[in-house]
């Protein structure tokens, strides 16, 4: 019982995640940068923009994938296991290191500033970009509580 109720939190974090990074092309940021855009830089913008998206989601499952061999390998282990806690905090820690380095050392195949042709253009992708920081952690951090409680789920 303990475990489909793990279960159930897990996903509902794992959609809460999914549903965070898709919900952040409606903030009031990227609106505006957006609107401050030239039609072709508007075009490109969200080449990019789906581009990145694409990247972070395979390596969210990358890492998951990464995380459940580790799970089912201790599971199955003969002698001793590791306990709960430890399996937590190594499953937690491959797959945020994972995404993490997926994405940085990834290759991408266009930069936002190559395109930008004045300052006041520059300056919103800077507020864009630090505003896309804040964002990007917070669902490194929901990806970290919905993995950590997934591999808890699994303990039984």
């Amino acid at each position: 019982m303990a475990c489909s109720i793990s279960c159930a939190i897990s996903a509902i974090f794992i959609i809460g995640m999914i549903y965070f990074y898709n919900s952040t092309s409606k903030s009031a940021v990227v609106q505006h940068y957006k609107n401050q855009l030239p039609s072709g830089l508007k075009d490109r913008y969200e080449k990019i923009t789906r581009e990145r998206l694409g990247i972070s989601y395979y390596g969210y499952v990358l890492g998951f994938v990464l995380s459940l061999f580790i799970i089912f390998y201790n599971r199955n282990m003969k002698g001793k296991k590791l306990n709960n806690i430890s399996i937590v905090c190594i499953v937690v820690s491959v797959c945020f290191l994972t995404n993490y380095f997926y994405y940085i050392l990834s290759p991408k195949s266009d930069w936002m500033l190559d395109h930008l042709t004045n300052q006041e253009q520059v300056k919103l992708w800077l507020q864009l970009y630090r505003s896309m920081q804040v964002y990007y952690h917070t669902g490194l951090l929901l990806g970290i509580i919905a993995v950590g409680i997934m591999a808890f789920a699994f303990r039984c």
